[in-house]
């Protein structure tokens, strides 16, 4: 701890700087330190400023985040008997999403730790999306068996999150993505398709002045993100039936003008996502179409106070982000929604990551847009750990205190000192995806450490992409890169358990179902035995991978939603079983073939020599044990 403080120090920023994370005063560094902060003027450019000599540090800072930035910052330099730095903040409020509606919660603990980490990056929004993973009064199926919050606990979050200077937003639905709710029966009057909230409706109405009461007590924030993104077919099922058939602009705009004067009432300012308004209203039905000029009939139908989110993951051609910018930068409140991308996947995929984000991120400096997030979505399970994320985070954080790109050097000096990890952990865990026949050129990133784990064994949807690629040795470098990892972080790097365990289990499946396949054709009988073999070996490789897999979900999540991951796991460890069990039956003359192995295998993910046609749901294909 620091020998002393003085200058501006009350109650909150003293409990928040005596809980900073052990490895933060770790060595003794801090104990001669005799500090001083003082608040920047309004009025100034710089957003925090440290001078430390003699012994002596003095910290301005303009707001409390910045404060907890610098801290990092020192921390940084540590050892240093003199050094001066001051930043400016170029994108106000920069924050990181994490999706709590895709299977995972994250626990209430699990996120104080990131919020720990965060405050020493810098960064000052927590957003949180959830669809109804919180406690809604007198609506018991609101969220019924998914591990949602419960009011008191967003309350003891918000009041983690403010004595950094962190605001927790809340990212809701109030129209499309619905579906967890729609499903049962006493929510039968609102409903207008299955996964959509039925437009002019009173009940509709009702429902989401519930959700934004619960919201507006239990968070700080003013603002509250209402989603409206996706809801292709806006008015297509009950909606039709009621009112026949009327533009879906029209329909949403209606909607949007509700949920506007709802959250006003409320004291809340709205925040929805552009797609659908932007979609509906162009005439070739475009989100990303930059040349679009802004319609001012529709412009005056969307409230002035309303900020429009333009979310996009994928792009990667600065002047397309640069047009989708200045576009949304031109109707009003704009907000820049970019990638972790964690989608449908174990890990962020790094390399995809920065080759969207940053040009993504110059443009929002450019246009001077006051807020942007990295988001951490988790369709289709949730298997990723959010503190993969942290990497990302980081590199958000820094893109806000620094006018030009975020040099890897610096990055890496600045995650060392916020979190004591090293960068190249998450990156190394990042090959899971980031494999060497990836397209730079494709919009999507392959997510082949979901599909190839996943995908049955006898019937392999995806064996007829990785004719060739060898992705058996990519996973075995992956494997002893993650264990030397693992070695050097000792109980740090828990969380590379599960990435190091996938690779090694991927190391012998990738090429064992295109083996197969290929073994039975020939006849060739001993090579067949040796599959046998290692099909045998895979198992127990899967199943260590399924207990380290458990052990950190109950660690870091509610355990609700597991159970879809049992059911995966289950199902890849009797299908193993009966791959071994067919295979030895046709080995014994007992079977006089497998019809599993004639199938002939297409591709499905591949272009040439690259991977990277889409972003897999396997199961979406084969079976129905998928959360979204």
């Amino acid at each position: 701890m620091f020998r002393e403080i003085n200058g501006i120090v009350d109650k909150d920023i003293s409990c928040a700087i005596h809980r900073l994370p052990p490895f933060y005063f770790q060595g003794g560094w801090a104990d001669g330190i005799r500090m001083e902060l003082f608040r920047l003027p309004a009025g100034e450019g710089a957003a925090l400023r440290i001078a430390v000599e003699g012994g002596r540090c003095r910290i301005g800072f303009r707001e409390r985040i910045h404060l907890f930035r610098a801290l990092g910052i020192l921390r940084e330099n540590a050892g240093r008997a003199q050094f001066r730095h001051e930043e400016e903040m170029y994108i106000p409020r920069i924050g990181v999403m994490i999706d709590a509606s895709r299977n995972s919660v994250p626990n209430p603990g699990f996120l104080r730790a990131l919020l720990d980490r965060m405050a020493l990056m810098g960064m000052n929004c927590l957003i949180l999306y959830m669809e109804d993973v919180y406690e809604l009064e007198g609506e018991p199926r609101f969220g019924y068996m998914r591990g949602g919050y419960t009011r008191e606990q967003l309350r003891q979050l918000d009041d983690y999150a403010h004595l950094y200077g962190i605001s927790i937003v809340a990212s809701i639905q109030v129209l499309g993505h619905m579906e967890k709710v729609l499903r049962f029966p006493e929510y039968a009057s609102v409903q207008d398709s299955p996964s959509c909230l039925l437009v002019g409706e009173e009940k509709t109405y009702e429902l989401i002045g519930k959700m934004l009461g619960t919201i507006g007590q239990c968070l700080r924030s003013r603002m509250v993100i209402v989603g409206m993104d996706e809801t292709h077919g806006l008015g297509e099922g009950r909606y039709r039936q009621r009112n026949g058939a009327r533009k879906p602009l029209d329909i949403f705009l209606e909607h949007l003008r509700r949920v506007h004067a709802l959250a006003r009432e409320r004291g809340l300012e709205i925040a929805l996502y552009s797609d659908m308004l932007f979609s509906y209203s162009s005439p070739r039905h475009v989100y990303l179409d930059p040349g679009e000029e802004p319609d001012p009939g529709i412009c005056a139908r969307v409230p002035g106070d309303a900020g429009l989110i333009y979310w996009d993951y994928y792009s990667r051609d600065p002047d397309l982000l640069d047009g989708m910018m200045k576009r949304h930068r031109d109707m009003g409140n704009a907000i820049y929604a970019g990638p972790l991308l964690s989608v449908s996947s174990f890990c962020v995929n790094y390399p995809f990551t920065f080759r969207t984000a940053e040009p993504a991120l110059e443009a929002v400096k450019k246009y001077q847009v006051p807020m942007a997030y990295g988001c951490l979505w988790h369709d289709d399970g949730g298997e990723c750990c959010d503190w993969l994320g942290l990497l990302g985070m980081q590199y958000y954080a820094e893109s806000a205190y620094r006018q030009g790109p975020v040099g890897r050097e610096v990055l890496d000096a600045r995650f060392a000192a916020c979190t004591r990890s090293c960068a190249e952990w998450f990156t190394d865990a990042g090959f899971l995806d980031a494999v060497p026949c990836s397209n730079p050129e494709n919009r999507w990133p392959p997510n082949p450490s979901k599909y190839l784990l996943w995908q049955d064994p006898l019937e392999g949807l995806y064996d007829g992409d990785l004719q060739g690629l060898g992705l058996d040795a990519h996973y075995g470098k992956t494997a002893r890169l993650l264990e030397a990892d693992l070695e050097k972080a000792g109980e740090e790097g828990w969380f590379l358990r599960v990435p190091l365990l996938l690779a090694k289990t991927l190391e012998l499946k990738a090429a064992l179902g295109e083996g197969l396949h290929r073994h039975y054709k020939d006849r060739d009988r001993a090579a067949l035995q040796k599959d046998g073999e290692q099909l045998g070996e895979l198992l127990e490789r899967v199943e260590e991978l399924r207990i380290a897999h458990r052990q950190q979900w109950m660690q870091t999540c509610s355990p609700f939603g597991w159970s879809r991951l049992d059911l995966r796991y289950g199902g890849l460890r009797a299908r193993i079983e009966t791959a071994v069990y067919r295979l030895s039956l046709y080995l014994d003359g007992s079977l006089s073939g497998l019809p599993e192995l004639e199938a002939p295998r297409y591709e499905k993910d591949r272009s040439g020599q690259f991977l990277g046609k889409g972003i897999w749901k396997t199961y979406e294909g084969i079976a129905t044990l998928s959360d979204g």
